[in-house]
């Protein structure tokens, strides 16, 4: 998407930074910064895996670059209040320099794992949201900004 190379991302509430080995191995110059609210997976791998302790809401006041390539939410969205989500969502839409994968489900999906979240809401809801937050949707729960947009294959976008 967008005919670039991922060389920067930023994983938002990565946990213990799983991914981040995965990922420089497949890419090895990739620059990974995670970020999740757990001191102890930030005090045991934040050094090793570029993590630092903050949430989705406190972007702005973490040492990020501008923007990145990729931003990833998986696993965390639907764990927010949609105070919380709101927020985050307008930090999340200002780092997004290429494209950011949210994964969000919507009330009516079918899906398994742990489902200790508030109520959900519905896909046009979590749509407007994102989409008040500058996102627009290229389906596959990916997203762009209005900036992006023109950089995107008509047959990708979801508008």
């Amino acid at each position: 998407m967008l005919g670039r190379p991922v060389r920067t991302l930023l994983d938002v509430g990565c946990g213990e930074g799983n991914w981040q080995p995965v990922l420089t191995k497949l890419r090895p110059t990739l620059h990974y910064d995670g970020v999740d609210p757990s001191a102890y997976a930030v005090e045991r791998f934040g050094r090793r895996r570029g993590l630092q302790q903050g949430s989705i809401e406190s972007l702005d006041a973490l040492t990020l670059r501008p923007e990145y390539d990729l931003v990833v939410c998986c696993g965390m969205l639907n764990y927010l209040s949609a105070r919380q989500l709101r927020r985050g969502a307008a930090q999340v839409a200002a780092r997004v320099g290429g494209v950011a994968y949210l994964e969000i489900f919507a009330k009516g999906d079918s899906f398994e794992g742990d489902t200790d979240w508030p109520p959900l809401k519905s896909a046009h809801w979590y749509r407007d949201l994102l989409s008040s937050a500058g996102l627009l949707s290229l389906g596959m729960q990916c997203y762009v900004t209005a900036s992006r947009q023109a950089q995107v294959a008509r047959m990708e976008r979801g508008w």
